[in-house]
């Protein structure tokens, strides 16, 4: 069967392909599924993604990081204010001093184009990856003895293992019959890039107003990707803005707050959404990143979360094949569910609870806001917040503590 392979990953965005990359390098061979066409440049993506620690580990060991390196901006610390910044002793919630010294950053901030560049570039390289795009999946059919994907073009691929990386929507989530919770909120983001008259001091802050944050992430050469929260269609009318009008509209709300900001890309926006998936494996299948979850963007933990998902799957793909076992082995995909479920929902939730309390003008919880954002003033918690925003703990997978692909030499 010219066409099998040990694993057969739908979606080639960032999770699927870094998976993608990873395994090839792991000398397992890979069919990849994308519905974008590889010859064709991406759409323009006004967003910036937070790559925390880990997660810039687990991009090192994938060979990505070395290609956006120069373009990504480090991360010196994260601030939170009141919706009129007038909490300066309590703004600032964690730095880089509160973590253990390793000479990197907080994280990094990178332009979502450079990533998806970067990441296919690694994908075309990857020599035991086969892509298949532009395709869509239309069925997936298991077996006790094999996975069987099939294409929009008819075409029929077989595997040990189907891993669902095709986003909140995953086709292969809804042909394994794996349902989820979550419910829409009356919000979306516009992102836009700007360049700053004051320096962002590489600190990522964020002012929580009562429509919702107005979050302000550096990016190099004082530039800055706007994240700003929006309710009803308040985002559709922002994004229909030229750029002049929205460059008004920005300044004469937040300038007081950010200083002045030039407008240098048209706008995006997107719905806010919380989705989780009920679980993240079944016979012969695998979900990762936003397929298993979509959750609040408020501290960008969404693709840290996928590529915690990746490193965690990847882990126990090798466990089964240095014991001698499938890769759809039901005890190991069993140990990456029980590894990544429970990080999952939790910051799924913390997330959620987060942006209600805050993105409100209730005077009944003015106070606990306060004493909330007045919280990092204590250096215990001020430390566990970084370690955990910055997935720098001893508990996570070998990729993201950093101990890169050396650590599955057998």
């Amino acid at each position: 069967m010219s066409n099998h392979a040990d694993l057969t990953i739908v979606g080639g965005g960032s999770s699927g392909g870094v998976l993608a990359i990873l395994l090839s390098k792991l000398d397992f061979t890979v069919n990849l599924v994308d519905t974008r066409d590889p010859d064709l440049p991406f759409e323009p993506d006004s967003r910036a993604f937070a790559i925390v620690r880990g997660g810039w580990r687990v991009l090192e060991a994938a060979g990505v990081a070395e290609a956006i390196d120069a373009g990504a901006q480090p991360l010196a610390g994260m601030e939170a204010h009141d919706q009129n910044g007038v909490l300066p002793d309590a703004a600032s919630m964690f730095g880089v001093e509160d973590l253990p010294e390793t000479g990197e950053p907080l994280g990094r901030m990178v332009e979502v184009d450079q990533l998806n560049t970067a990441i296919r570039d690694q994908v075309k390289k990857a020599k035991n990856v086969t892509v298949h795009a532009p395709e869509t999946v239309k069925s997936l059919n298991v077996t006790p003895e094999t996975a069987t994907v099939t294409l929009s073009s008819g075409e029929e691929l077989t595997s040990d293992l189907v891993v669902g990386a095709d986003g909140v929507g995953s086709a292969i989530r809804e042909f394994a019959g794996i349902n989820t919770i979550g419910w829409a909120y009356n919000q979306s983001v516009v992102a836009v890039t700007v360049q700053l008259d004051t320096s962002h001091g590489a600190k990522a802050r964020q002012w929580f107003q009562p429509e919702g944050p107005f979050a302000v992430l550096p990016l190099t050469d004082n530039r800055a990707n706007i994240a700003w929260f929006r309710t009803g269609k308040a985002a559709e009318a922002t994004v229909a803005l030229s750029r002049e009008a929205l460059e008004q509209e920005i300044n004469g709300r937040f300038s007081h707050l950010a200083g002045s900001m030039k407008v240098l890309r048209d706008p995006l926006s997107y719905p806010l959404r919380l989705r989780m998936a009920e679980r993240m494996v079944d016979k012969r299948v695998a979900l990762v990143g936003d397929a298993v979850r979509r959750i609040n963007p408020l501290a960008g933990q969404g693709f840290n979360l996928g590529l915690k998902d990746v490193a965690a799957l990847v882990e126990c793909l090798i466990e089964a094949r240095r014991t001698g076992l499938s890769v759809a082995n039901g005890t190991q995909l069993e140990s990456y569910q029980q590894w990544r479920r429970f990080d999952g929902i939790t910051t799924a939730l913390a997330m959620d609870a987060i942006n209600k309390t805050f993105s409100n003008d209730s005077a009944l919880l003015s106070p606990f806001k306060k004493i909330a954002l007045s919280a990092g003033n204590f250096s215990p918690l001020r430390s566990m917040l970084a370690r955990q925003a910055s997935a720098d703990q001893k508990n996570l997978p070998a990729l993201v503590r950093g101990e890169g692909l050396d650590a599955f030499a057998i």
